[in-house]
């Protein structure tokens, strides 16, 4: 796989979970439950795709990159995530 297609594909998720989570938002579902719920889901695949070392670097890169993820109001005008 190229940087491209990653980007890509990274790009077309994102723009999946914005809708799904959008949707879910106006059908009345609290967005703290859809993060927590997309938070645990992700935390999963993690556990389940890396190493048990690779899984807590992983944690701790989320942990430490804190400070760089934006508001929804910044990604709606910035169109990226981070």
């Amino acid at each position: 796989m190229t940087i491209d297609d990653l980007s890509d594909q990274l790009g077309a998720v994102e723009l999946a979970y914005l809708e799904l989570t959008t949707n879910l938002a106006k059908s009345g579902v609290s967005p703290l439950a859809a993060a927590a719920i997309m938070t645990k889901l992700a935390m999963m695949l993690y556990k389940t795709s890396l190493s048990e070392e690779d899984y807590h670097s992983m944690i701790d890169e989320i942990a430490n990159s804190r400070d760089l993820i934006r508001t929804m109001e910044e990604y709606m005008t910035s169109g990226r995530l981070n």
